[in-house]
């Protein structure tokens, strides 16, 4: 008995795993945030804004339900108590959808102070579009529905929480320069000294003190600047002695040449003075063995 049972409830299983399950709100995606990604703070992929700014939702719809539908309305809630809604559609303006087609609906709102919408914590919120459609046996009655999407991704950055992340963001964009490192001791002291207070300064963003936090990410970013312009600096300074070297070796080099070229230039003279003096001397001794060997003449 328990077998056959266990069977059952293993294909029925596999069979759920086989139907295919479909949103009618396919996607959502926050535009122009102030941050988006991992969050050490609220341990969280989060989507934040900084407070006062515009954010802006798109949702995209598509009508599964396998007639036209009229897309009455859009809107977000939030959980501090506001909803902001789309222009795009209306009870009075509906968005007509045929069967599969899809439709990106906007929503802007400006964000609000911390006051109203904290940012020690996540925020939720719910997508609901509303539409309404033609009941297939009475072409006279409207019928309604919607769909809803659920979201705790929202957050909302104060100042000094804003400029935190956004100097986390330029500091990770650096790094020692490549393949070997730091040529310069100031400067490898200079980028441990950034390397120490970013560490510093991500333990109090992950405490709440993001004042504290900006703090050493500005003089993490400082002592970053600082090492790259001590770097710099210290090739520079090898470059000349390099070119003030290789000009020494090249002058050293044409005073060997010189001395070389004086030298060979000395062995010639020294060779033509003594082809001329063998010259010189054989033509002597030509003159004077004519001398001796001229006959006596005869009494």
């Amino acid at each position: 008995m328990k077998k056959p049972l266990f069977v059952a409830i293993v294909s029925l299983l596999a069979l759920a795993t086989l139907v295919s399950v479909y949103a009618d709100i396919t996607d959502k995606t926050w535009l122009g945030t102030t941050y988006t990604g991992w969050d050490e703070y609220y341990d969280y992929y989060v989507n934040a804004y900084e407070s006062g700014t515009t954010a802006v939702l798109a949702i995209t719809v598509r009508n599964w339900e396998g007639f036209d539908i009229n897309v009455t309305s859009v809107y977000v809630t939030f959980d501090w108590d506001a909803t902001f809604t789309s222009t795009q559609a209306s009870t009075t303006n509906p968005e007509t959808l045929e069967d599969h087609e899809v439709r990106v609906f906007f929503i802007n709102f400006q964000v609000p102070n911390t006051t109203i919408a904290s940012n020690l914590y996540r925020h939720s919120y719910t997508i609901v579009v509303e539409y309404s459609y033609h009941n297939a046996t009475n072409p006279f009655q409207i019928l309604t529905g919607e769909y809803d999407y659920f979201g705790d991704d929202f957050v909302v950055y104060s100042a000094d929480q804003a400029d935190a992340m956004n100097l986390v963001g330029i500091i990770g964009r650096f790094s020692p320069p490549s393949p070997y490192g730091w040529s310069s001791v100031r400067a490898q002291i200079l980028w441990n000294r950034a390397m120490n207070e970013t560490n510093s300064g991500q333990a109090y963003y992950r405490q709440g003190d993001f004042q504290a936090a900006k703090e050493r990410f500005s003089t993490a970013l400082d002592h970053i600047n600082q090492a790259w312009n001590a770097e710099e600096a210290y090739l520079t300074v090898m470059e000349e002695l390099n070119i003030r070297q290789i000009e020494a070796n090249i002058k050293n080099l044409d005073s060997m040449a010189n001395f070389f070229n004086g030298l060979s230039t000395m062995w010639i003279l020294f060779g033509i003075g003594g082809i001329l003096f063998s010259i010189g001397y054989i033509m002597k001794w030509s003159v004077h063995a004519r001398r001796h060997s001229k006959p006596e003449a005869s009494a």
